[in-house]
């Protein structure tokens, strides 16, 4: 018998800071996971709140993993270890931990402020956020060229948020509002996300679709994922009014497969 959980690893998302956002293809979009668990109860008070009971932990190791790459089903499937789920109990929670730093590699179309044309907005590895917090800054990306790998850091829902407008971050706006808003079906987008305000990891809680009850065999956790449209791009224009764009991740799929084999 087949369990089908739907689910998607929401990194984040800002509230309407932007009017013309638009999606591209990560070639490369490196997770960092700290742990994953299954769990039999949860409050869920908000959005951005909830707690957990009952659960088992399925790996707790940190690894990293190109959600991009063909092999990443081999590789999860190694870390997550099921042996720990009681038989006769019902698990209707999965709690992932991830680290809040990404590698991501790509890019895409998006509107130029200037003048309404179209230009390609791409990952920058030369990026930076100058001397601003990582916790509180979005990077840019780069208009036009190759795509590069760059690294990216979850900010924290604040209203102190700073954008850099140029690649050095000499040019940025700041006080603005950054929040993880969740997207209302929560079959497909998860229930709810904790980013602490400055520790390195944050977590997440989805609903399985169908409530797992584990029997006399092992069960079987088989994991995919999708990066099409999992980078967000958005424009921007530096202080010489020179078009520029922000960059950064948004919503790859995760598809997990529980069986009895």
């Amino acid at each position: 018998m087949k369990y089908l959980l739907l689910i998607l690893f929401l990194f984040f998302s800002f509230s309407n800071l932007y009017s013309a956002e638009t999606y591209g293809n990560a070639d490369r979009y490196d997770v960092t996971i700290k742990q994953i668990q299954i769990c039999e109860n949860a409050t869920i008070s908000s959005e951005t709140s909830f707690s957990v009971s009952n659960c088992v932990t399925l790996g707790n190791s940190t690894l990293t993993v190109d959600i991009a790459s063909a092999s990443v089903g081999a590789s999860l499937g190694k870390y997550a270890d099921t042996t720990a789920m009681i038989q006769g109990r019902t698990y209707r929670y999965f709690v992932p931990t991830l680290g809040r730093t990404f590698v991501l590699t790509g890019g895409g179309s998006f509107t130029k402020l200037s003048d309404s044309s179209s230009g390609t907005c791409n990952t920058d590895e030369d990026a930076t956020i100058a001397s601003n917090s990582a916790h509180l800054t979005e990077k840019t990306g780069k208009v036009g060229g190759t795509a590069t790998a760059a690294t990216f850091y979850i900010p924290s829902a604040t209203s102190s948020g700073v954008q850099c407008r140029n690649q050095d971050c000499s040019h940025s706006t700041g006080s603005l509002t950054f929040s993880h808003d969740l997207p209302d079906t929560t079959s497909l987008y998860g229930n709810a996300i904790n980013v602490p305000s400055t520790a390195d990891d944050f977590s997440m809680i989805y609903t399985l679709t169908t409530p797992f009850t584990v029997g006399e065999t092992v069960p079987v956790i088989n994991m995919q994922f999708g990066t099409q449209n999992a980078i967000k791009i958005n424009p921007l224009r530096d202080n010489s009014g020179n078009d520029t764009c922000n960059i950064g991740p948004y919503y790859p799929k995760f598809r997990v497969t529980v069986l009895n084999p």
